[in-house]
């Protein structure tokens, strides 16, 4: 499963927030969406999953045209998990926040097969020890197993995370990363992730899109785009990076004026 973004510009009243943004998409590739605050990566996670629409350009997914296909239709390949989660005085068990994933498949009630495909994400996840549990009363990482697994039970083959290790420990963090990385290639998912951990995204994508006030500035491979001069042009940090097993490690020292 493949999206192409071809020129999309979006605006929020008369406020420019995508111009002219071009991205490809592959399935078993961890995708990072990287930049500061406001250049524009929740609203183009938004544009690929049709909660909104550009105002020019477009979106394909396997060639064709986002435009023309319903919410339904696009629910059935994209799975969307957002930055984060707000509580909600109605009780949800985990079992039915996963089980709303099934949506797109079914039309008055739910199956037999959406109640085995949402006990198979589930247990995908590891969490079916967790399914009769309050969905609000979990921590946030658990909330975000939560999610994913409910974008597992949709079926989805394009992963859309919203800055998913945001409010977590660093173990959470890392079990978020590299559960994705290890969907991705078992189930040869694409995941598009918003993320602000330069370190996380060195770490587990393949490759990054570094947006700056709501273009691409930079787009390649993870190693290529994410250098001193580039990091110090969108963010205005100077920064040195080094290495570990190949692994670069970006590390900050003073912003620039």
């Amino acid at each position: 499963m493949n999206i192409t973004v071809q020129g999309v510009t979006f605006f929020y009243r008369s406020t420019p927030s995508l111009t002219e943004v071009n991205v490809d998409i592959h399935e078993s590739e961890v995708l990072g969406m990287i930049g500061p605050n406001g250049s524009g990566k929740t609203t183009l996670l938004k544009c690929i999953n049709k909660i909104l629409e550009p105002k020019q350009g477009r979106i394909l997914l396997e060639g064709k045209h986002l435009k023309k296909m319903s919410r339904l239709e696009v629910a059935k390949h994209i799975g969307y998990v957002p930055q984060s989660t707000v509580n909600n005085p109605s009780a949800l068990s985990v079992f039915d926040v996963v089980l709303m994933g099934r949506r797109p498949h079914f039309t008055w009630q739910n199956s037999e097969k959406d109640t085995e495909k949402t006990w198979e994400a589930l247990k995908t996840l590891k969490i079916e020890h967790l399914a009769l549990r309050d969905f609000y009363e979990l921590s946030g990482g658990e909330q975000q197993r939560v999610l994913i697994a409910r974008s597992l039970a949709q079926e989805a083959k394009v992963l859309l995370l919203d800055e998913p290790t945001s409010n977590l420990d660093i173990k959470y963090q890392l079990e978020v990363m590299n559960l994705t990385r290890k969907l991705v290639a078992k189930q040869r998912l694409a995941a598009v992730v918003a993320i602000h951990d330069l370190n996380l995204a060195s770490r587990f994508c393949d490759k990054v899109v570094m947006m700056k006030n709501g273009r691409v500035y930079a787009a390649g491979k993870t190693h290529d785009v994410l250098t001193p001069e580039n990091i110090s042009s969108v963010y205005g940090v100077e920064v040195v990076i080094n290495y570990n097993k190949e692994i670069p490690y970006i590390i900050p020292i003073e912003p620039l004026n």
